[in-house]
């Protein structure tokens, strides 16, 4: 059931290409980009999620990728993580790194977080255009 509450939020992850896994150092963030603000951002949203706080998520995302991802899956896939892996304890390491789309050429940045819950650790990969609107989200048990 998990994989099925998560299908319509990875599509959005798969289609930016956020399911590739980072270096260690990652690549440059496109031109523009400040490292700081792409984690505070990408925090607030870790933050949210762990909340529980899925229609504030859900409004940051463009209209693009909320037509892949309906507000309701976003709580069950979150639900589901943390049925899994415990509550959120604290965050182990963070990166922001720059990617670019395949099929458009489109730039963007991807704040990356390892963080500590109670059973499991979890990878959250949030995703910004250059404007920083929120593109999309990947949510990971490690």
């Amino acid at each position: 059931m998990k994989k099925r509450l998560g299908v319509a939020l990875l599509s959005l992850v798969l289609c930016l290409g956020l399911g590739c896994s980072c270096s260690p150092n990652g690549h440059p963030l496109p031109e523009g980009m400040e490292e700081s603000v792409v984690l505070e951002q990408g925090r607030t949203v870790v933050s949210q999620l762990n909340d529980g706080e899925y229609t504030k998520v859900y409004e940051q995302l463009r209209e693009d990728a909320q037509s892949l991802s309906p507000e309701e899956t976003i709580a069950s896939y979150m639900e589901s993580t943390l049925e899994q892996a415990g509550a959120y304890q604290s965050e182990s390491d963070a990166m922001a790194t720059g990617q670019t789309l395949d099929d458009t050429g489109e730039e963007y940045a991807t704040a990356v977080f390892y963080c500590k819950h109670e059973k499991k650790d979890v990878l959250y990969r949030i995703a910004y255009d250059l404007d920083m609107n929120l593109m999309g989200l990947e949510i990971k048990i490690e």
